[in-house]
């Protein structure tokens, strides 16, 4: 009996962590180098909002949107 409980609480574990794994790669963020003008532009403001304007993303950002002539 014992064994029975045991067994489908792994199998349920299993279940729920292969749901969160799918909904985390649903969830991918997109390469820097693949975003067009506007999602750079929206990506930018959420960054500037955030006050993280000196972060590597940001500055990865601004350099893909001076290469894009945006």
């Amino acid at each position: 009996m014992a064994d029975e409980v045991q067994a489908a609480q792994t199998t349920e574990g299993v279940t729920a962590a292969t749901t969160e794994g799918a909904q985390a790669a649903a969830k991918k963020p997109t390469k820097i180098n693949r975003m067009d003008a506007g999602a750079l532009a929206s990506k930018i403001e959420e960054i500037e909002k955030t006050s993280m304007t000196g972060s590597k993303y940001f500055k990865h950002l601004l350099q893909r949107k001076r290469e894009l002539g945006v």
